[in-house]
C-alpha cells in the first residue's frame, strides 16, 4: 500500500480561534466582551493566524531537510556544467617576439570567469584562411579570354583550365550562420590555405626572425552539425591523438628553381601535439622551420594563384603582410597517408568553420588554491565542505605540454611531520580498505566524506585538511563570439577574444528534480544495464535539452543492413537522441556534434565494460506530400489548407508525430464544453514517429480528413527521391528501419486535385562532368 504523509496538526484558523475563545471564560471570567472590536479579541485572532502558519510550515519539509534526505539516500544532484570554448591571442602592439603563456590564465567575459586549459606560445602573427572555391558556368567569351591569358600553362590538348575563386573563410559573426568549408566538396584541391600575417607596420624579416623554430599553436573548430558520425564515449576533455586527420605543410620555395611552370614544393611540419580537430574543437601544435626558410615565391602577375601555388589574395594590404603560407589538406590515399578517404561510411568529417593561430581551449572556472577545510577529529565518517560550488571534477587530464595541473580536485591532509599527504578521491567508500587514504566528493554540494576506519582511513585528530580545486558552471558560461576579451595576465599590446561561441554550459538540478529521480536512481544506481536505464540516464544528460531518447539493444549502426533486419550485434547498444525543438519548424531537429559529445561523455563512466555504445541522431528520410482537398462551405480555404499542412507535418514529427499513445486523447476526441484559452479542446498527440513503422499514404489521407473544414480529400500523393537524387517517384508506402525517421521535406496543399510531385521538386542541375587533367587558375577581380 502507498505511504501516506501524516499531518502533524490539521487545525484551521477558525478552529484555533474557537478553541482560544472557549478558554477565555475558564481562565479569565471577567472578560465578557467577545466582539471583534475588542482589542483582546484582535490579539487572539493574530495568535490564531500565526499558529496556523506555524502548523502549515510544520506539515511541510523545509528545503534543507529535503536536501538532507537526498544525501541520506545517496541520490546526488547533478551540478551545473561549465561552458567550454576556444580563444585566440593577438600580439598587436607588443614586442615582436614570442611570448609563452602557461595554462591556467584567467580570462573574463563580462562577469563570467574562464581559465585556459592549454598552454600557448603567442607569436607576432595573425591568420587569414582562404580556400579555392570551384567556379563553373563561365560564358564562352570569358572562357576564351582566360584560355588566351593562361595559354602557356596548357602544354597538351588533354589539359583544361579549372577555375576557382579565392574565398576567405570569414570568422563567425553574431546573428549570421556559421561559415563552413568542406575541404572535400567545396575546394578544388582539398585544402585550406592559411596566410600568416605580420602585424601592421612590422617588417616581414623581423616577423620571420621571431618565428624561427617556434611552436605554432593552431586552433580548429569543425561545424557542430553531425552527419551520422559515430562517436565513441570519451572524456569531456579533448584527448591527444597521434594523427589529427589533416596534413599540415608550409611553403618551401627552392631558390635554385627558376622554371615558372615548375610545381611548388611544400614541407610537412612536425606535429608536437594534436587533438582530433575534425571531430571536436581542438588545437594542433606544429614546429616551424628556421627563419631563413620562411620565404615566398617571386611570382609574375599571371602566375600568382595558378597550379598548386597559394590562392590569389586580392587585398593588396593583406598580401603585403604575408610572412608565409600554411597548407592544411586532407590526406592523400595515393601517397599512403593515414586517415585518407577510402570511401568508407565511417570516414571523418571534412568540414571546418574556423582556423586561427595562438589558440587555446578555455573552461568556465575559478581556481581556489589551498583552501582550509578544517581539522581532523579522529572520528569516523567525518564530513567537510568547500566554500565554493559547484566543484569541477575532471577525471582525466591531457598530456599536452603545459596542461593546467590544477584541473583536478586535490585534497591534502597533514601528516605527523607536518607535511602534506595527497588523498585519493573514489566513488564508493565501501570499496576501500581500513588503511586507504581516500574520500568521496559531491560536486554539487561540495561535501567531502571520509571513511569510518573500517572502510577508508579517518583523518587524524588535529591534522589540518586543505583542498585545491576549481568551481564554476551555469548558463552564464554561454557567451557569444568576441565576449571573452579581458585578462589581467596579458602584457600591454596583447589582446584576446573567442572567435566562436562557447558551448556546454548548463544549469544544475534543483531539489525537486532530485526527488523525482529517487525511484529511478534507486532502480539503476546510476549504471547502464537495462534499456530503461539507458533511457532514464540519458534524459538526465547535463548541458543539453533532449526531447526524445530511443534505445536499440543489440544494434550497431556500423553493420546495419536494411535488407537484413534480423542480424544482431552482441554487446552493442545504440542510443538515438533527438533535441527538444519546435516540431512545427520545417527543418527536422538534428543533434549537432557537441550535443552528441555531451551524451557520450555522460554515458561513458556509467556503462558496463563489456558494452559498446553508439550515440547517434536520427537518419531522416525526406518525403514529399501533395494533397488536394475539398473545403466545406463556410470555411476559409487558405486557413484550411494551412491547417492540413500543419497536421501532416505534426503527424510525421520526430517529437510529436505518430499515432496517439495509450492514455492520450483519441483521434475522435471532441470537446464536450466550448474550449477556452486556458482549457482548450484536447489535441491528439503522439510521442514521435515510432521506429520501424512505415509511412502509408492512407494514414496521411486520414490525418488530412480529420482537419476541421475538410469535406473530403480529393487526391493525395506521397513521393520519395529516386536513387539518382534528381526526380521524385510516387509510392503508397515508405519503409522506415534502423535509425530512420520520416521528414516532410515538402508538403503542398491546394483545393481540388493534388499537384504533380515533379513540380514540388523543380528542376535539378545535373552533376558537372569532371574535367580531365585540370589546371587550376584563379578568376581575376574585375577592375573599372
Amino acid at each position: 500500500m502507498p505511504l501516506e504523509i501524516p499531518q502533524l496538526d490539521d487545525r484551521t484558523f477558525e478552529q484555533l480561534f474557537a478553541e482560544a475563545t472557549a478558554r477565555i471564560q475558564v481562565h479569565t471570567p471577567e472578560w465578557t466582551n467577545f466582539n471583534d472590536s475588542d482589542p483582546g479579541m484582535t490579539i487572539v485572532q493574530v495568535f490564531a493566524f500565526m499558529t496556523e502558519n506555524l502548523l502549515y510550515r510544520a506539515n511541510r519539509i523545509p528545503e534543507a531537510n529535503r536536501k538532507k534526505f537526498l544525501t541520506l539516500l545517496g541520490v546526488p544532484l547533478q551540478p551545473a556544467t561549465p561552458g567550454r570554448g576556444m580563444v585566440a591571442f593577438r600580439n598587436e602592439r607588443g614586442p615582436v617576439q614570442s611570448y609563452p603563456l602557461d595554462a591556467g590564465v584567467e580570462l573574463r567575459a563580462g562577469k563570467a570567469p574562464f581559465r585556459t586549459r592549454t598552454s600557448v606560445c603567442i607569436l607576432p602573427i595573425t591568420a587569414a584562411p582562404f580556400y579555392k572555391k570551384r567556379q563553373t558556368g563561365l560564358d564562352a567569351a570569358a572562357t576564351l579570354q582566360y584560355q588566351r591569358l593562361y595559354a602557356s600553362f596548357l602544354e597538351t590538348d588533354s589539359q583544361q583550365l579549372e577555375f576557382y575563386k579565392s574565398t576567405p573563410l570569414d570568422p563567425p559573426e553574431i546573428g549570421r550562420p556559421l561559415p563552413v568549408v568542406d575541404l572535400k566538396d567545396d575546394t578544388i584541391d582539398r585544402a585550406l590555405w592559411v596566410a600568416l600575417l605580420a602585424p601592421p607596420g612590422v617588417a616581414l624579416d623581423a616577423a620571420r626572425a621571431a618565428l624561427d623554430r617556434q611552436t605554432l599553436t593552431l586552433g580548429l573548430y569543425p561545424p557542430p552539425g553531425c552527419e551520422g558520425l559515430t562517436l565513441e564515449p570519451q572524456s569531456w576533455e579533448s584527448r591527444p591523438v597521434t594523427n589529427p586527420g589533416l596534413v599540415f605543410e608550409i611553403a618551401a620555395p627552392d631558390p635554385s628553381v627558376t622554371d615558372t611552370l615548375a610545381p611548388p614544393v611544400y614541407k610537412r611540419l612536425q606535429i608536437e601535439y594534436a587533438e582530433n580537430v575534425l571531430e571536436t574543437p581542438g588545437i594542433v601544435q606544429v614546429v616551424l622551420p628556421e627563419s631563413s626558410k620562411l620565404t615566398l615565391w617571386d611570382f609574375d602577375p599571371e602566375e600568382e594563384g595558378t597550379l598548386d601555388y597559394p590562392p590569389l589574395v586580392e587585398d593588396k594590404g593583406v598580401a603585403a603582410r604575408i610572412v608565409t603560407w600554411l597548407r592544411i589538406r586532407l590526406p592523400d590515399a595515393a601517397k599512403g597517408e593515414a586517415n585518407a578517404d577510402t570511401g568508407s561510411r565511417t570516414r571523418p568529417s571534412t568540414r571546418l568553420t574556423w582556423v586561427g593561430v595562438n589558440a587555446a581551449r578555455v573552461l568556465q572556472a575559478v581556481r581556489v588554491t589551498d583552501e582550509r577545510l578544517g581539522t581532523g577529529t579522529g572520528a569516523p565518517d567525518q564530513l567537510l565542505k568547500v566554500a565554493n560550488t559547484p566543484v569541477i571534477v575532471n577525471l582525466t587530464t591531457g598530456t599536452q605540454p603545459g596542461t593546467d595541473p590544477t584541473s583536478t580536485f586535490i585534497l591534502q591532509v597533514q601528516d605527523g611531520s607536518r607535511g602534506w599527504d595527497t588523498w585519493q578521491r573514489i566513488d564508493d567508500l565501501f570499496a576501500a580498505g581500513p588503511n586507504d587514504r581516500v574520500y568521496t566528493l559531491d560536486p554539487e554540494s561540495g561535501q567531502v566524506s571520509f571513511g569510518s576506519g573500517l572502510r577508508g582511513m579517518r583523518p587524524p585528530l588535529g591534522m589540518a585538511i586543505r583542498a585545491t580545486y576549481e568551481y564554476g558552471g551555469g548558463p552564464a558560461g554561454h557567451v557569444p563570439p568576441g565576449a571573452i576579451t579581458k585578462s589581467a595576465a596579458l602584457p600591454g599590446g596583447f589582446k584576446v577574444d573567442n572567435p566562436v561561441a562557447t558551448w556546454g554550459a548548463g544549469a544544475g538540478e534543483d531539489t525537486a528534480a532530485g526527488e523525482r529521480n529517487i525511484p529511478r536512481y534507486l532502480k539503476h544506481r546510476d549504471r547502464l544495464v537495462t534499456a530503461s536505464d539507458f533511457r532514464d540516464i540519458t534524459l538526465r544528460t547535463p548541458g543539453v535539452d533532449i526531447g526524445r531518447v530511443e534505445v536499440l539493444p543489440l544494434f550497431s549502426p556500423l553493420n546495419f543492413d536494411p535488407n537484413d533486419t534480423a542480424t544482431t550485434a552482441p554487446g552493442a547498444v545504440t542510443v538515438m537522441v533527438v533535441p527538444k525543438q519546435d516540431a512545427a519548424l520545417p527543418d527536422p531537429p538534428v543533434p549537432d556534434r557537441l550535443f552528441l559529445e555531451a551524451v557520450c561523455e555522460w554515458l561513458d563512466p556509467r556503462r558496463l565494460v563489456t558494452t559498446e555504445i553508439f550515440v547517434r541522431g536520427p537518419v531522416y528520410v525526406p518525403l514529399w506530400v501533395s494533397v488536394g482537398v475539398t473545403v466545406m462551405p463556410g470555411h476559409v480555404s487558405g486557413i484550411v489548407q494551412r491547417e492540413v499542412r500543419a497536421a501532416i507535418r505534426e503527424y510525421l514529427s520526430p517529437l510529436l508525430g505518430g499515432p496517439p499513445v495509450a492514455g492520450a486523447p483519441s483521434l475522435d476526441a471532441v470537446c464536450t464544453d466550448p474550449p477556452t484559452a486556458s482549457d482548450p479542446c484536447p489535441k491528439p498527440r503522439g510521442l514521435g514517429w515510432p521506429l520501424n513503422m512505415e509511412v502509408r499514404r492512407q494514414d496521411l489521407e486520414a490525418v488530412a480528413t480529420r482537419v476541421a473544414g475538410v469535406r473530403y480529400v480529393d487526391t493525395i500523393k506521397l513521393g520519395v527521391m529516386t536513387a539518382g537524387g534528381v526526380t521524385l517517384t510516387g509510392v503508397d508506402r515508405v519503409t522506415i528501419s534502423g535509425l530512420q525517421l520520416p521528414w516532410p521535406a515538402g508538403v503542398h496543399v491546394r483545393e481540388g486535385s493534388a499537384e504533380d510531385l515533379e513540380s514540388l521538386l523543380g528542376a535539378q542541375p545535373a552533376d558537372p562532368t569532371p574535367k580531365p587533367m585540370p589546371v587550376p587558375v584563379p578568376l581575376l577581380p574585375k577592375r573599372c
